[in-house]
C-alpha cells in the first residue's frame, strides 16, 4: 500500500491518499479533539473504496502531537464530569473552523463531477454538521461518528441542507466522553430535516468499532457508485 503524502491545503497540514483511480469520490476525514490525522488515515486504506481521501490536521494545538478544531475549555468548565451533550454550546472559534473547512473542501473537490463526503469523528463531526448548516458547505454525504450537536437552536433554524442528504450517524452506548443521548439527538435532527439517515448504535465507547467500519464502507461504496 502506498503511504499517504503530506500536503498543505487551506493552510492545514493534510495527509492525502488516493485509493484506486478514476473515482469522483472525495472524502474528508476530520479527527476529534486531542487527535491527529494519522489516527484516521488508516481508515481510508482499510475501507478500500476508490476515491481521494484527505485527513487534515486541526488548526488548534492542544499539546504536542494533539490537535483540535476549536478550544473547548468553556465547554468543560461549564458542565459536570462524565458523558456530555454539547448541544447548548457555540464555540467562539467555530466560524474560523467552518471557513477553513470550506476552503479545504474547495481545494479537494475541484472538478464539476466530484462527490464530496465528509466523515467527522467526535469534534470533527460537530464541525462537519456546523459547516453544512451554518457555513454553506455543500456535500454529497455526511458521516457523524461518536459526535454531538452544538448550537442546536441555530442548527434547527438552518436545517434545510440536510434534506435528502445521505447521512450516517453512529454512537456507542457506553461512550464516556459524549453521551449516547447526544448521538441520538444528532440522528433525530437529521431525520427531522429529511436526511436519508443510517443509524448505527453499538455496544462500546468513544471509538470506531467494526460495525461502524462496515457501515461506513457500505456508505462510501453506495455514494461512489452514483
Amino acid at each position: 500500500m502506498i503511504e499517504p503524502r503530506v500536503e498543505q491545503r487551506a493552510g492545514l497540514r493534510c495527509l492525502v491518499q488516493e485509493i484506486g483511480s478514476g473515482s469522483a469520490l472525495r472524502v474528508l476525514l476530520l479527527h476529534g479533539y486531542r487527535m491527529r490525522p494519522e489516527m484516521l488515515m488508516p481508515f481510508a486504506a482499510s475501507v478500500a473504496v476508490p476515491g481521494v481521501y484527505v485527513a487534515p490536521q486541526g488548526p488548534v494545538e492542544i499539546a504536542e502531537g494533539e490537535y483540535a478544531w476549536w478550544h473547548r475549555q468553556v465547554e468543560l468548565s461549564a458542565m459536570p464530569t462524565g458523558p456530555r451533550n454539547l448541544s447548548d454550546f457555540d464555540p467562539a472559534d467555530a466560524p474560523q473552523a467552518r471557513a477553513t473547512l470550506s476552503r479545504l473542501a474547495a481545494e479537494t473537490a475541484t472538478r464539476a463531477g466530484d462527490r464530496l463526503v465528509v466523515i467527522g469523528f467526535s469534534q470533527g463531526g460537530m464541525l462537519a454538521m456546523d459547516a453544512l448548516l451554518r457555513g454553506g458547505l455543500r456535500m454529497h454525504g455526511l458521516a457523524l461518528l461518536s459526535s454531538s450537536s452544538i448550537a442546536a437552536k441555530q442548527w434547527a433554524a438552518r436545517s434545510a441542507p440536510l434534506r435528502d442528504l445521505p447521512t450516517l450517524v453512529s454512537h456507542g452506548r457506553e461512550d464516556a466522553e459524549l453521551a449516547f443521548a447526544a448521538g441520538e439527538s444528532l440522528r433525530d435532527i437529521a431525520m427531522a430535516a429529511g436526511a436519508r439517515v443510517t443509524w448505527v448504535p453499538f455496544d462500546g465507547g468513544h471509538e470506531i468499532p467494526l460495525p461502524v467500519w462496515r457501515a461506513v464502507r457500505r456508505f462510501l461504496k453506495e455514494l461512489g457508485a452514483h
